[in-house]
């Protein structure tokens, strides 16, 4: 018997319905255009051993590889370092923007096609480098932020729209938050993880890298009740960062802490691009809206002036809409909730807008007179 749309159940229509509206939804590929810009340097990263293999003669099949299959197809000594140079200079244009639906093509093909020519290349970080390449490949991010945008203005052409269904982003929101809930569960579930066991040993294996450091560093962190506690609150924070992405009451905390782990990561392990990579995809955990907040300012009053400047060259992910207010005004901005916010606590939640001053100035907002200014 063949199922027809009447046999499905209204609450099940209903809820394929919204489903199917969420991932057609028109939103800002701001967030992707950003993340496409700062992709291109984790490539090279990723790259960098393999062609400096190749500069000294070597390649994967000089060592021992195992192939996934196969079939899989395998090239000439020299044209896959050709493959691995065009990757380098595809992520360039992939990052400039220029030639941006090409760029990013090619820049995902031929590192998917590099990580799965051997067992011995995939490591996770790389997986989720794929990952990011590929949705960047499907989604249009090339229209702002690239050369191609700048390319069309100097011609007098309009510029093309800026929003597209949103599932790209959606889709990529949900392998980040992924990543951090898998990693927490598997070591919820691993006792010797939980227990402290694998940082205990992976610390006194790495001993002697630990010299620089007072001995009273040393002997905490190579004694076995302190990886105890430190084991579970690493589990505790990456499935908190999992929860805390997907509300926005928390998101900004899992942001922030987010970032921290992330630091703590590459200064205590080697993780390859994995650390620089996840903190750049939070950039797709930013609202898919543009210009929705109003920056107001005195042009005649120069230390407002002087922020403006800042929020000019800084606000990357276009959050705001500047205007000139009368002379004598405080500087003021209103959120996209109506909230109007001046002077000190204004300065506070614009420069926590801002990608780059962000993690450096959300622990602001929670200072007294912020709160108070917001309500």
């Amino acid at each position: 018997m063949t199922a027809t749309a009447a046999d499905v159940p209204p609450r099940a229509r209903t809820a394929i319905a919204a489903f199917d509206d969420l991932l057609g939804r028109r939103v800002s590929m701001r967030g992707f255009a950003l993340l496409r810009v700062l992709a291109g340097p984790a490539v090279l990263l990723h790259l960098k051993p393999f062609l400096s293999d190749a500069l000294d003669g070597r390649i994967y099949s000089d060592a021992f590889y195992e192939p996934y299959v196969a079939w899989y197809p395998e090239l000439p000594r020299g044209v896959y370092v050709g493959l691995l140079v065009l990757a380098a200079v595809s992520a360039v244009a992939m990052s400039l923007g220029l030639l941006t639906r090409l760029a990013t093509a090619t820049t995902f093909a031929i590192v998917a096609y590099n990580l799965f020519l051997s067992t011995t290349h995939f490591h996770n970080n790389r997986a989720y480098l794929v990952i990011v390449l590929g949705l960047l490949a499907v989604a249009p991010c090339g229209r702002e932020m690239s050369v191609d945008a700048w390319i069309r203005r100097r011609r007098g052409r309009p510029p093309l729209d800026p929003s597209a269904p949103g599932w790209p982003l959606w889709l990529l929101r949900f392998e980040c938050a992924a990543i951090y809930g898998a990693s927490g569960l598997s070591k919820l579930l691993d006792p010797d993880w939980f227990g402290g066991t694998v940082t205990w040993q992976r610390v006194v294996q790495a001993r002697d890298d630990l010299s620089p450091l007072p001995d009273w560093a040393v002997s905490v962190l190579t004694n076995r009740s302190f990886h105890t506690g430190a084991a579970k609150l690493i589990v505790l924070t990456e499935l908190s960062i999992a929860a805390g992405l997907w509300s926005r009451r928390t998101r900004y905390a899992a942001v922030w802490v987010a970032v921290v782990f992330h630091l703590a990561i590459q200064v205590s392990a080697s993780v390859q691009v994995f650390s620089y990579l996840a903190i750049s995809v939070l950039v797709v955990w930013a609202v898919p809206s543009t210009r929705d907040r109003t920056l107001r300012f005195d042009a005649a009053a120069t230390a407002q002036a002087r922020l403006v400047a800042v929020v000019r060259r800084l606000d990357w992910l276009a959050r705001f809409r500047i205007e000139t207010a009368p002379a004598g005004s405080r500087l003021e901005v209103m959120d996209r909730d109506g909230t109007t916010l001046r002077g000190a606590p204004a300065v506070a939640l614009t420069l926590s807008r801002l990608p780059l001053t962000a993690w450096f100035c959300l622990p602001t907002l929670l200072l007294p007179a912020v709160r108070r200014a917001r309500r």
